[in-house]
C-alpha cells in the first residue's frame, strides 16, 4: 500500500508460513513497486509477525529491499493495514441495505 495506490493482491490458500511469505515477496514486491511508479524508492514496512521476522525473510529483504522501517513489537497503531481495516469497517457499516424484494 502506498500513497499512489495498492500493489498486487495475492490470495492465500491455507495457512501462511515463512516460505509462502518469502515466495510472495519474491514474486510481487518489485512488481508492485514498479506498478506504483516507485522503482526502488520506497520504504517497506511490516509488523513483527514471526513469518515476517524469520531469518530467511530478513536475509532476502536485506539484499532486495534497501529501505525498511523497523517497528516495535505489538505496535498496531503503526501498522498501516490496521488503519485501513478500520476505515473499511466504517464504510461498510454506513452502507444502507435494502431487502431484495423491494
Amino acid at each position: 500500500m502506498a500513497a499512489l495506490g495498492v500493489g498486487k493482491l495475492v490470495f492465500i490458500d491455507g495457512i501462511m508460513h515463512k516460505m509462502a511469505y518469502l515466495n510472495i515477496l519474491q514474486n510481487n514486491l518489485k512488481e508492485s513497486a514498479d506498478k506504483l511508479g516507485l522503482g526502488s524508492n520506497f520504504i517497506f514496512q511490516q509488523d513483527n509477525d514471526p513469518k515476517h521476522t524469520a531469518f530467511v525473510v530478513k536475509e532476502w529483504l536485506l539484499y532486495h529491499c534497501r529501505n525498511q522501517l523497523n517497528t516495535p513489537p505489538q505496535s498496531s497503531d503503526l501498522n498501516v493495514i490496521e488503519n485501513l481495516w478500520s476505515h473499511l469497517e466504517r464504510a461498510v457499516q454506513n452502507i444502507k441495505l435494502q431487502a431484495r424484494n423491494n
